[in-house]
């Protein structure tokens, strides 16, 4: 999709102060999906204010350690997913469920000082670098190849993944929602959402997806790592 300046500019200002959820392991790629349940207060409140205001929030991960104190403000790495809720749902307990919707990538700039349960973030957009050598048709043909041979072997994932990538039209959205379905090993799936470059990105994707074809055609069972 196509952002005009206004556009940016609109999306800039609502990242002064950004809600911040933060997770452990757990990645927000643009274009993708993510439910979550929603139950600890802080996070309540979090989501209240989030769908009275704009729906928009930031999904960090926390770095380890974060256990001695979790309730506190615990450390997140700087790149986090933007994220809008899409669906709800308020449980009867005062709980939620949710559906984000991945809108890109941010970096956070600073924390913001405390004013609610929650914390907030003040944040800029993360665009990608685009090397002109980049012949992004040919890369988007490749993986689409390697997505074909996997569904072959799926059985019956395999159409949804077929559909997903014929319907990707774009190589930066296709790298980031085959990331997100596929890839599952944590330190592969943290590169690929924190690498800026699109040609690198692209390459670990195009050589994990590699790997998993040559791990199908193995007897037993496979799984991409």
């Amino acid at each position: 999709m196509t952002e005009s300046r206004n556009d940016r500019e609109r999306l800039s200002h609502k990242l002064q102060r950004l809600p911040l959820f933060p997770l452990y392991r757990v990645l927000l790629f643009p274009r993708a999906l993510l439910p979550l349940y929603i139950f600890e207060p802080r996070y309540r409140e979090l989501t209240a204010e989030c769908l009275a205001g704009n729906g928009l929030l930031a999904i960090a991960q926390l770095t380890p350690g974060f256990e001695a104190n979790y309730h506190g403000r615990p450390k997140v790495r700087s790149m986090a997913g933007l994220g809008k809720i899409i669906a709800h749902r308020e449980n009867g307990d005062g709980t939620y469920n949710i559906l984000l919707e991945g809108l890109g990538r941010v970096r956070i700039d600073e924390e913001l000082p405390p004013e609610r349960s929650f914390r907030e973030v003040r944040a800029h957009l993360v665009r990608d670098r685009v090397a002109e050598t980049l012949d992004q048709p040919a890369a988007l043909s490749y993986l689409r190849l390697l997505v074909e041979t996997l569904a072959k072997g799926l059985g019956e994932s395999g159409p949804s993944l077929r559909s997903l990538s014929t319907e990707t039209k774009r190589l930066p959205c296709l790298v980031d929602v085959l990331s997100a379905a596929l890839v599952q090993q944590p330190g592969l799936r943290r590169r690929l959402f924190e690498c800026r470059d699109l040609a690198a990105r692209s390459e670990l994707l195009t050589v994990a997806l590699a790997k998993l074809v040559a791990d199908l055609k193995k007897p037993g069972d496979s799984e991409l790592n």
